[in-house]
């Protein structure tokens, strides 16, 4: 079976992508709470009686402009924590060869190094790009779609609002806490707007999870690619009620082949670990006989394809 080192690896390494998930949630939520409190400055500013629907309408046109520059602002958070999600996913494979390297002295910490350098890039580019994707969409492109999602929501705010016969004033303050990523919105304003959003970060906290998600996957598989002791990948499920998809809970357990491990859904909770039978020791000692002059051709197509060059 597999080491205790190398499974402390991949706890490790999903312990890490959890915590960067929850950070890049925090960071989000302030961004669209700046904006929050911007907008709260300027109607707090203002006397209700003089508010007129010129007003209202270059609230909206602000607003509109805001959420474009918060939308530039949240891609870059994503960008650089998918960033990080690769490295995370693509170490758990580099690690345990360097463990092996060093403990078996096998003199090869540079064709490792580079053998998995280039993974990370790769990975975060078939994210961001969309090219793991059946709609290649990339992350730009899915950004711009809940930005046009805002400006819908915008006007929908104030043409229902008008239609409901409200003030000026009252239709900006409704604006105020839609805009608001904290607050739940009350009954009363869910009842007039019942087509809106009632998260305004939803669709991006939902994007970044995912993009985080998927970067760690797609680095999990390509590393995984160039490790010949891993087997397959083992799909684990959350299992939280109401949560857990049938998909996923039939998914529980079962072993992927490397190159078809499906990614997870969006939003999605499962984890995926790689599955390596053969212990540490078996691992180092083959590789010591291998770098001893013992003849053993799946390591030779191994190093043929992906470490010949690096040394």
């Amino acid at each position: 079976m597999a080491s205790k080192d190398y499974l402390k690896l991949c706890q490790e390494a999903q312990d890490k992508k959890l915590n960067l998930a929850k950070k890049q949630e925090r960071q989000i939520k302030q961004i669209y709470n700046d904006m929050y409190k911007n907008l709260s400055k300027k109607l707090n500013k203002v006397n209700p009686d003089s508010l007129t629907k010129r007003y209202l309408e270059e609230l909206q046109k602000e607003l509109a402009k805001e959420i474009k520059l918060i939308h530039t602002k949240v891609e870059k958070v994503i960008k650089k924590n998918t960033e990080k999600s690769t490295n995370l996913a693509n170490n758990v494979q580099l690690d345990f060869f360097m463990q092996i390297n060093e403990q078996y002295s096998l003199n090869m910490k540079d064709t490792f190094s580079s053998m998995f350098s280039k993974i990370p890039k790769a990975a975060m580019h078939e994210i961001l790009h969309g090219t793991a994707y059946k709609d290649c969409k990339g992350l730009s492109e899915r950004i711009w779609q809940y930005t046009k999602k805002f400006d819908k929501d915008i006007d929908y705010i104030v043409t229902e609002g008008i239609a409901n016969k409200k003030t000026v004033y009252e239709i900006a303050k409704d604006l105020e806490i839609y805009v608001n990523p904290k607050a739940s919105k009350p009954w009363e304003w869910s009842n007039v707007y019942p087509n809106a959003s009632e998260k305004v970060d939803y669709n991006a906290q939902r994007l970044a999870r995912t993009a985080v998600n998927h970067a760690f996957q797609q680095a999990q598989k390509r590393s995984c690619e160039k490790n010949p002791y891993v087997t397959g990948i083992r799909w684990v499920s959350a299992g939280i009620h109401g949560r857990t998809c049938p998909v996923c809970s039939d998914r529980d357990g079962q072993l992927f082949k490397v190159n078809e491990v499906p990614l997870d859904h969006p939003n999605g909770l499962c984890t995926t670990i790689a599955e390596i039978p053969m212990s540490f020791d078996e691992i180092g000692m083959e590789l010591r006989a291998w770098r001893d002059g013992e003849s053993n051709s799946k390591l030779d197509n191994w190093f043929s394809e992906y470490g010949e060059d690096f040394i």
